[in-house]
């Protein structure tokens, strides 16, 4: 099997967790790494290999340590579709969805994917059906469901 070549900090950004990482810290002055951990759900270990292979390309910063936690920031500006679109793209959150759909004229489910370690084959089973009934569904590549509303009608 050959290796695509790239830039690294393009084959760095292309990594899901690391993209999101990055992301998440571009949105603000600075994350412990509880807060980043807590956000890309992933153990300890494997976030601070990510944290890593970003700060070695500058592109983030451990910047201070207060006792046992580390705090990160951005350290290089990188221009990303998802950071250019962060304020287009407003999902609606389940306790909201009363209000974006009439309930009382559906039939209303949400299934949670929370703990799923199919979210990805939610997402892949979304855009299938979206393609085969045409409808142009743009998600980002490293978008993840945690929750599905199925309405339909009475």
């Amino acid at each position: 099997m050959s290796r695509v070549r790239a830039d690294p900090i393009t084959a760095a950004l292309a990594h899901p967790t690391r993209r999101s990482l990055y992301i998440s810290l571009s949105g603000v002055v600075e994350m412990s790494t509880v807060q980043l951990q807590n956000l890309v759900d992933v153990d300890r270990y494997n976030l601070y290999h990510h944290l890593k292979k970003l700060a070695s390309l500058g592109l983030i910063e451990n910047h201070r340590d207060e006792g046992r936690a580390r705090w990160w920031k951005i350290a290089s500006s990188v221009n990303l579709p998802e950071l250019l679109e962060v304020n287009h793209h407003k999902p609606v959150a389940s306790n909201q969805l009363a209000t974006a759909v009439d309930i009382t004229q559906h039939n209303t489910h949400v299934l949670s994917l929370e703990g799923s370690r199919d979210r990805v084959g939610a997402k892949l089973l979304l855009e299938k059906l979206a393609n085969e009934l045409g409808i142009e569904l743009d998600l980002p590549w490293n978008f993840v469901p945690e929750k599905i509303a199925l309405i339909g009608e009475e």
